[in-house]
């Protein structure tokens, strides 16, 4: 037993939700070494309480990492199709009813001109492709799902 009211164990992680510590029975989870003369129970398991700064905790199994390692972020496949048909002549017509795109994938800057003879077909290729995964799901500089932020503290005696 802890000794203490709350009935935590000494190294239980705690969500916290205020700006102002919990009382000193309590460490941030911010890679601190541990006080072994002040803490000696929490010292016995660690010598210093995990970093959970900027991270998700995720329960061990399934596409978990091993208990304690830190997994790398990641995003699942995110596919699109271009589909350019030839009339029976064998000219392509780009961006017209024979093209299409769909998912991440576009056409941009694209040329459109029939051409009169089979063997030239220079000017019936778009000049860019595009990828734009925002056309299917919501961008930012990270990966992330939906979250509040909280501070995670550890029980230190």
């Amino acid at each position: 037993s802890s000794g203490n009211s709350d009935g935590l164990e000494v190294g239980m992680i705690v969500a916290w939700t205020l700006v102002t510590d919990p009382s000193d029975s309590y460490l941030e989870c911010n890679g601190q070494s541990v006080d072994n003369s002040k803490y000696p129970k929490l010292y016995a398991l660690m010598h210093n309480v995990p970093d959970y700064r900027g991270v998700f905790l995720r329960g061990l199994g399934g596409n978990s990492a091993t208990l304690g390692e830190l997994q790398g972020d990641a995003i699942r496949n995110i596919t699109g199709t271009i589909s350019i048909t030839s009339p029976n002549n064998g000219d392509f017509q780009l961006f017209g009813e024979e093209t299409t795109s769909s998912g991440a994938l576009g056409l941009n800057n694209y040329t459109y001109r029939r051409m009169s003879s089979d063997s030239d077909r220079s000017g019936n290729t778009p000049s860019a492709f595009s990828f734009d995964a925002s056309r299917v799901v919501p961008t930012a500089s990270e990966n992330r799902p939906i979250n509040k932020a909280v501070r995670y503290f550890i029980k230190a005696k």
